[in-house]
């Protein structure tokens, strides 16, 4: 199947990312034909960096966010806002997994960019949920593993909690989100409104 008829070829994603759950949910989308522009910090996306020896190219980041175009803004800068938000004004879908609060601060949050693109779905990825029921903690793959109670009941009964070997927080989450936004775009399409798609890893898991 070409391109322009893959079945998200009419749609524009911003991609706020970085690690692996958000990106894993844009590249989802990519390969369905959306239109993906991931945005960067001016640090870039720290992913790059999993394989100190792959210089900025990772394999896990090469796999993660092929098919995307990428951008390097700072949001802190007047000149990275504005960029970012002519970029809003054009775009169907925004994906983001910044910390906690770090998006309104930025003032890229839901409210600010629904004011400037009604139409838009705006999917926010985090780990404990917002507000956070664990403030204090980072959102890491393991964390939410162990919070889950994924780990208890994996490896040996006379043996301890155990990780499952993959980042299967960091890979369940992105296809729930997918699940929404794509249900999220359905409804856009029958009232013209878009809406926030909230997704949590530890509830996924759990």
């Amino acid at each position: 199947m070409t391109q322009h008829k893959l079945p998200l070829s009419n749609i524009t994603v911003i991609a706020l990312e970085q690690a692996v759950a958000a990106p894993f949910c844009s590249s989802r989308l990519a390969d369905a034909g959306a239109h993906v522009i991931k945005v960067e910090r001016p640090e870039g996306d720290f992913a790059r960096g999993y394989d100190a020896a792959a210089k900025g190219q990772s394999s896990y980041f090469v796999w993660l966010n092929r098919s995307k175009e990428s951008l390097t803004l700072d949001l802190k800068s007047k000149k990275g806002h504005e960029i970012f938000m002519r970029l809003v004004k054009e775009s169907d879908v925004i994906i983001e997994n910044m910390s906690e609060g770090t998006a309104n601060r930025l003032k890229v949050g839901y409210e600010d960019m629904a004011q400037v693109n009604p139409r838009l779905v705006y999917a926010s990825i985090s780990a404990f949920g917002e507000p956070s029921v664990y403030p204090n903690l980072k959102g890491m793959d393991i964390m939410v593993q162990a919070l889950s109670g994924l780990m208890e009941v994996t490896g040996f009964a006379d043996g301890p909690p155990t990780r499952v070997g993959i980042p299967i927080a960091d890979m369940v989450t992105p296809l729930y989100a997918v699940n929404g936004i794509l249900a999220a775009l359905i409804q856009r399409g029958r009232t013209g409104e878009g809406q926030h798609v909230k997704v949590s890893m530890l509830d996924c898991l759990a």
